[in-house]
């Protein structure tokens, strides 16, 4: 008995094992298939990422995402020989013309089925002629649709159905510590490279935010393209930086996508970007030595100032060193030695902060603008003038 009792103990886990291993083979096939794991690929539409699996790499996104990346050669028009504008980056002409160009290369981004692309606009910089040359090999006349040079964002567009576009995004949603790729021609008589690294940080300059990324960046690259793991478009490559010998990078950057997109929605509706402006200078709290010298400020009110300052946050809040006359904030009824706290219901900590504010508001927009002047919290409404470009 005690045999059969044995075994019917046995049998009983047994069946429970079995039972408990269809449940996963119902639930879960995937953990069980021995067909090839290998990525599906995206073909014939453009503008749609490959779906990959991490263990397979990365090749077969970036052999889809490669075409909508182009080169770029602008050439200038022709200036004499013996005009200042003959120097860096010239290239001579005919020895009969007496004359010479400038002559920029750099890459380009396909962004739509209609022949539109972007790069960077210094490198259309006083361009006459602007050539793409497709990844295939394939020269193009290029028309140049609009140049925004706060951004640094030019919009051109070749008569063409590209063979792979990648649509610009309206979120940014790209993270630090993301894997990301860069892909352009850097003028080192490569067809096109692909440099891999990770977000390394973000943040806003002048009139847009950019990525900070450890992937390489070379002459020849501005205006190309910084993908993700997925093969989404997340930045236009931009700038770098390098030691003082120019040998050792240190650091690169792009435009973040759903920025750059905002400056082509302009362009394509305006042929400019209209942006809006302020209309005074400031500096940031911590700062009191320097804005009491700007200020030529006495001891007394420099006592004051820095009282105020005691009662805020650390580093938080923007003093009103200058107003434009007849400005917006001059017309609001803001002065110097107001401590500008908020706008739009948005902390201000430093000058970054406050042109990120606006920056993408067209002129006559209105704003609320919190400010400290003496002891009382006070806000205005401001009409945004026009922005200047730099």
């Amino acid at each position: 008995m005690k045999i059969f009792e044995f075994l019917g103990f046995i049998i009983k886990y047994l069946l429970i094992g079995l039972g408990i291993a269809a449940l996963f083979i119902v639930f879960m096939p995937e953990k069980f298939s021995h067909k090839n794991e290998r990525a599906e690929q995206n073909t014939g539409q453009p503008g749609n990422p490959p779906k990959i699996k991490l263990h397979d790499g990365f090749a077969d996104m970036l052999q889809t995402v490669k075409p909508a990346v182009v080169s770029i050669k602008a050439r200038s028009q022709a200036f004499p020989l013996n005009s200042e504008a003959c120097g860096a980056n010239l290239q001579a002409l005919p020895p009969e013309t007496n004359a010479c160009a400038f002559l920029n290369n750099g890459s380009g981004v396909f962004i739509d089925d209609q022949g539109h692309l972007v790069t960077n606009a210094h490198v259309l910089d006083k361009a006459a002629t602007v050539i793409v040359e497709l990844n295939q090999g394939q020269q193009l006349d290029a028309t140049i649709i609009g140049v925004d040079v706060d951004s640094d964002i030019a919009l051109l567009q070749v008569d063409i159905t590209p063979p792979h576009y990648l649509p610009l995004p309206q979120q940014d949603n790209s993270r630090v510590g993301d894997w990301v790729f860069a892909i352009g021609t850097p003028n080192m008589a490569f067809n096109q490279t692909v440099t891999q690294g990770i977000i390394s940080a973000k943040f806003f300059s002048r009139v847009s935010h950019y990525i900070q990324t450890d992937a390489s960046l070379r002459p020849g690259n501005s205006g190309g393209a910084l993908v993700n793991s997925r093969g989404e478009l997340i930045g236009i490559t931009s700038l770098s930086t390098r030691s003082e010998q120019g040998e050792k990078l240190y650091q690169s950057y792009a435009i973040v996508a759903n920025n750059v997109a905002h400056v082509v929605q302009q362009l394509m509706e305006h042929g400019e970007v209209n942006r809006g402006w302020l209309g005074l200078d400031g500096d940031m709290t911590i700062n009191i030595r320097s804005i009491s010298t700007e200020l030529n400020l006495s001891e007394p009110q420099v006592q004051q100032l820095q009282q105020r300052i005691n009662q805020l946050p650390y580093g938080k809040g923007i003093v009103v060193t200058g107003i434009n006359t007849n400005g917006p904030a001059d017309q609001a009824g803001m002065q110097p030695l107001d401590i500008i706290t908020k706008v739009n219901d948005k902390p201000i900590y430093n000058s970054a902060d406050l042109i990120s504010a606006i920056w993408n508001l067209p002129p006559e927009s209105e704003i609320t603008v919190e400010y400290i002047r003496g002891n009382d919290t006070q806000t205005t409404e401001v009409t945004l003038g026009r922005r200047t470009p730099q």
